[in-house]
């Protein structure tokens, strides 16, 4: 039986997840206008970034606690996969995989990147339409920002 105490836990799990999700978003739509004018302040967003995975992290354990569908599991662990591959790329072993391109690196990091946050994404909608709707927003931001970044030749 599921009491009101297990349902508000839900659904605060949840908003923190489209919290995540959208801070996500905004940091990487910020880091691609930043690359283009080149502030120096994409690194401490992206170490932001890379902090996000810490609640993530916290609510994928009680969401397994809560024994909440799959979903509510997998998804939030693939973009944890996601933040630890950024983290030992891009900061712990510092590789250049972006410009020049080394494919053997860059498939894998966009892959996980783009399934982690439309899987995100996904998980918005059980709060609502306008939850899903404001966090489709933010993606396509990020989306343009990354286009935006790539024609400019530091995407």
């Amino acid at each position: 039986m599921v009491t009101l105490t297990y349902f508000m836990s839900y659904y605060l799990l949840d908003l923190i997840l489209f919290l995540i999700i959208n801070s996500a978003n905004i940091i990487i739509s910020s880091i691609f206008v930043l690359r283009v004018k080149k502030s120096g302040l994409e690194r401490v967003l992206g170490i932001l970034y890379i902090a996000l995975g810490i609640p993530t992290l916290l609510i994928t354990i009680l969401n397994l606690h809560f024994q909440r569908e799959w979903w509510f599991w997998v998804y939030p662990s693939i973009f944890l996969i996601f933040i630890v591959f950024e983290l030992v790329v891009d900061y712990i072993k510092k590789i250049e995989f972006r410009n020049p391109r080394n494919i053997r690196i860059l498939v894998p990091y966009l892959i996980l990147y783009y399934i982690s946050i439309i899987l995100m994404w996904g998980l918005t909608w059980t709060l609502g339409i306008l939850y899903g709707a404001i966090t489709g927003i933010t993606y396509f931001l990020q989306l343009g920002c990354s286009i935006y970044a790539g024609k400019q030749g530091v995407g």
